[in-house]
């Protein structure tokens, strides 16, 4: 069948689990199998960009954040790119009492905090990796990962429910057919993103 929504999916889910008890663990073992996406996947669906106001040099990461990719001040034409340093260089460095545009950044803990502090709190463009969103509020939810690679939830999801069943066999299988196709996942992102010619233009080309 056709799986485009949490409901389907767990409708397929039952035609490989027969007992009604599993019926209660479906959103845990979802749960469990996005949390593996979330370590797994950095992939184009998942890039995301915001434009952040930073209060005093600093502002807290986005609630869906996993990675960095660059760190843009907009405040003057060409942006720059800024420089990630250690928390310790951001604080020992001259460059965080120098005046003038943002040149470096870091990130501790929850918060991104940039040197030199400039006036202009609103002059960032800020691109990350961002959390999969749940698909388990409702049975017509449903997201990229699941419209794109249904096949993806359900070998996740039914490794999770096999392991609760103890039935592991049938655990490693689907394990193996998950781990499969995250990566074809992640190799068909690099076919779909990664530079045609070996000459890239980069922020530094020129």
């Amino acid at each position: 069948m056709a799986i485009s929504n949490y409901g389907e999916l767990k409708t397929q889910l039952g035609t490989y689990l027969f007992h009604a008890r599993f019926v209660a663990q479906y959103d845990n073992a979802t749960i469990k199998f996005e949390r593996v996406v979330n370590r797994k996947l950095r992939v184009r669906q998942t890039e995301k960009v915001t434009t952040p106001t930073f209060t005093a040099g600093s502002t807290t990461l986005p609630t869906d954040y996993l990675k960095w990719r660059t760190l843009l001040y907009t405040g003057i034409t060409p942006y720059v790119d800024l420089d990630y340093v250690h928390p310790r260089y951001l604080r020992s460095t001259v460059a965080g009492n120098d005046p003038g545009n943002p040149r470096i950044f870091t990130i501790e803990g929850e918060v991104i905090k940039v040197r030199p502090i400039t006036a202009t709190s609103s002059a960032y463009e800020f691109h990350y990796y961002q959390k999969l969103s749940t698909i388990t509020a409702s049975d017509d939810t449903t997201n990229w990962l699941l419209t794109d690679h249904p096949d993806a939830y359900e070998y996740g999801v039914l490794v999770e429910l096999f392991a609760l069943a103890r039935n592991r066999e049938a655990a490693e299988l689907y394990k193996l057919r998950r781990d499969e196709v995250l990566a074809e996942i992640t190799q068909l992102s690099s076919l779909t993103t990664d530079p045609s010619s070996p000459l890239v233009r980069t922020g530094e080309y020129f």
